[in-house]
């Protein structure tokens, strides 16, 4: 029995244009800050009508496909002058097709601001974080064509990825109303799967296929089924996975490090203040991009993004704030794991995301 899959799974949702990595693109060091704590709670979508530059229809995503709510908060305490906390949480909920999937991106970080002999309007910052994006489920059940083959239901099974990260942050203040900042990123990623379900026709039949993490799969049959005057009820089938092309462990779970650089310019007048930002990040990961070549796809190694955030100060203490994004490479090195050898072709494409919230100062 020969039915080959090739590597399967998560980022069969690369169209969704909508996921983010923690607040990167406006990283600036805290020395500048004029309170010890900060709350900032958002709401954030993707559709067509927020979709206003239309990037979704130059990468030909439509319908509903991709379309996504969500919110996140994110938490920071000074400790001290020197040491400060960060905490963010994001709640994502995607829609594909019949399918809604929801992943949860946390992330914890500890800044520290040391007491060099800098220029008053200089500030150097240290942060160590460690965040991830976690999914109990990741669905997809609309058929999906790879390598000839049809696959009528793909599942993901507790998909999740981890990465520790370093960064270093340097925040110059011109004047009263301008203040660049600029930093550096070196992080390692791990991605991990647990189990691949997966449902598709063998000899005519549909059958229920579960990989488990040692590469080992069992099927059954979904339905009965016809061959030749036979009519089959039942028929089960196990195995390695190598016999369909799939190694989970080099297809779906592997190790990266990455390192990146950027920068934002923030303005201020009266009560209002812009942050235009940019972010280049490169990725070396094990064994997975040597798969994606022989597969006949090109790895993505790298991405460039770019935000603008619009702040306006209602009070000292209440601040209102919407920002946009866009990524060159969708969702490469934001959410690991929906990056493999199928995605891979699909995720070499623009994609936003719009962000609506306020911040409370002080509290």
């Amino acid at each position: 029995m020969k039915y080959t899959f090739t590597t399967l799974g998560l980022g069969l949702f690369a169209s969704f244009s909508a996921w983010a990595a923690p607040n990167d693109l406006y990283l600036q060091a805290n020395a500048f800050t004029k309170t010890n704590t900060a709350l900032s709670l958002g709401v954030d979508a993707v559709n067509d009508t927020i979709d206003f530059l239309e990037m979704r229809e130059s990468e030909g995503v439509s319908g509903d496909a991709g379309d996504y709510i969500g919110a996140h908060f994110h938490l920071t305490h000074k400790l001290s002058p020197t040491w400060e906390l960060e905490g963010n949480y994001w709640h994502r909920e995607i829609d594909y097709a019949k399918d809604t999937n929801t992943i949860s991106s946390p992330l914890i970080a500890v800044r520290y601001t040391p007491e060099f002999n800098l220029d008053k309007n200089d500030a150097l910052t240290f942060r160590l974080s460690t965040w991830g994006n976690f999914s109990d489920e990741i669905k997809k059940s609309t058929p999906t064509q790879i390598q000839n083959r049809t696959l009528e239901q793909i599942v993901v099974q507790d998909a999740r990825d981890w990465q520790l990260q370093l960064d270093s942050i340097f925040t110059r203040k011109i004047d009263h109303m301008n203040m660049v900042n600029f930093f550096t990123t070196i992080g390692y990623s791990k991605v991990e799967v647990d189990q691949l379900n997966i449902q598709g026709k063998v000899n005519g039949c549909l059958m229920n296929l579960q990989i488990q993490s040692n590469n080992q799969y069992t099927g059954q049959l979904s339905q009965p089924c016809q061959i030749g005057n036979l009519i089959i009820k039942e028929l089960n089938a196990s195995g390695n996975a190598n016999e369909y092309g799939i190694d989970i462990q080099k297809d779906l779970n592997y190790d990266a490090f990455y390192a990146g650089f950027g920068g934002s310019w923030n303005w201020r007048y009266r009560n209002f203040e812009s942050q235009l930002a940019y972010q280049y990040q490169h990725l070396w990961r094990k064994d997975i991009d040597d798969r994606i070549s022989n597969f006949g796809a090109s790895a993505i190694k790298d991405n460039h993004s770019l935000g603008l955030k619009l702040n306006y100060d209602f009070t000292p203490r209440v601040r209102g704030f919407i920002k946009g994004e866009m990524y060159k490479h969708n969702l490469i090195g934001y959410v690991p794991f929906l990056y493999n050898g199928v995605t891979a072709s699909h995720l070499d494409k623009k994609y936003g995301l719009a962000s609506l919230g306020i911040t409370f100062h002080g509290f």
